[in-house]
């Protein structure tokens, strides 16, 4: 799905390095338009009713601001506005409770510039992205102080692959129901397997279930 460009957002987070990082990173793109930055909830909420961004970026970080209540409030008022919440959570109990409000984008702090703006296209055209250390952390990896996250954006075409794969369906059946070329359908497969650094289809169905993907 196409989106018009630029994408219009605001920046949501207490901490002022964050912000200016992604305030500079923002500026510098021809494709985002850089509307506001906001430190606590009073703000945002009257940022958003002056002008509603393509995105909102978020730090869900303490209880008293920018809590997963009020994210979710956020979404219910505002259907259309797309989240991406970027974040120091790495906990599996942390990162379950921000997927289980809805979010679809989510990153951690320390991703790389390449990755922020993958996220913030991929947030701003409805789809799915979870950094490669969120990844990590809901099929129960562990994680080093030195791994980065390198995983790249799951396309909605390979989020339709995932789902008929871990319903049992064979490459060959897959391609006839998504009336694409068997060959296709195995290049998506060795895709996925790459960007999700797995190896096994356990570990893709654990990955569908836990990102909300399969019910």
């Amino acid at each position: 799905m196409s989106q018009a460009l630029p994408i219009k957002i605001i920046v949501a987070d207490t901490a002022f390095l964050i912000r200016k990082g992604l305030r500079t990173l923002i500026r510098e793109d021809t494709r985002f338009e850089y509307l506001a930055e906001v430190v606590d909830t009073k703000s945002l909420q009257q940022a958003l009713r002056k002008e509603l961004p393509d995105v909102l970026i978020v730090d869900h970080c303490c209880d008293d601001c920018f809590s997963l209540n009020v994210i979710k409030s956020i979404r219910r008022e505002y259907p259309g506005l797309h989240v991406l919440v970027i974040s120091h959570e790495k906990t599996a109990e942390e990162i379950k409770k921000i997927i289980g409000i809805g979010i679809r984008n989510y990153l951690l702090k320390d991703c790389d510039e390449r990755e922020i703006t993958e996220a913030i296209i991929s947030c701003a055209r409805g789809e799915k992205y979870f950094c490669g250390q969120i990844i990590d952390v809901l099929l129960e990896k562990e994680i080093s102080p030195k791994d980065h996250c390198m995983t790249g954006s799951i396309t909605e075409r390979e989020i339709d692959v995932i789902r008929e794969l871990v319903s049992g369906k064979r490459p060959k059946e897959i391609a006839d129901i998504l009336n694409i070329s068997y060959y296709t359908i195995v290049t998506h497969k060795k895709n996925i397997y790459r960007k999700l650094g797995i190896n096994h289809s356990i570990e893709l169905a654990q990955y569908a279930v836990k990102t909300g993907l399969m019910k």
